[in-house]
């Protein structure tokens, strides 16, 4: 039974994540707009970059993008997400990289000052 409980709850967890990444997906494929490091560790660069990008307007999201990535979005009009965030440790904090429209460069601005 406490395995049964525990693949479901995985299982829910995973539908989750991949609900969050697939809107992303198209924003991973094209050329970043900015990228950057952060003496910040990769959480805290997170937490950072969500709390500049809140009050830009749209809807912000935080959450794990693979084992070792997090990410930060913000959704469009249309739903999907017009710039996105992906955080992953490096030697002295976090590396990032910024996807987007180029009309986004606000979004790169904010996130260049949790630098």
């Amino acid at each position: 039974m406490r395995k049964t409980v525990a693949n479901a709850l995985m299982a829910c967890f995973t539908l989750g994540l991949a609900g969050c990444a697939t809107t992303d997906d198209a924003l991973l494929k094209t050329v970043p707009i900015g990228s950057g490091t952060s003496t910040l560790a990769t959480f805290d660069f997170v937490r950072c970059v969500k709390d500049r990008w809140t009050p830009l307007g749209g809807p912000v999201r935080e959450y794990a993008l693979g084992t070792d990535s997090q990410a930060v979005s913000v959704k469009g009009a249309g739903g999907a997400s017009m710039v996105l965030v992906v955080a992953q440790p490096a030697a002295r904090g976090t590396g990032y990289t910024i996807y987007g429209e180029i009309a986004a460069s606000r979004y790169v601005t904010a996130a260049h000052v949790c630098d």
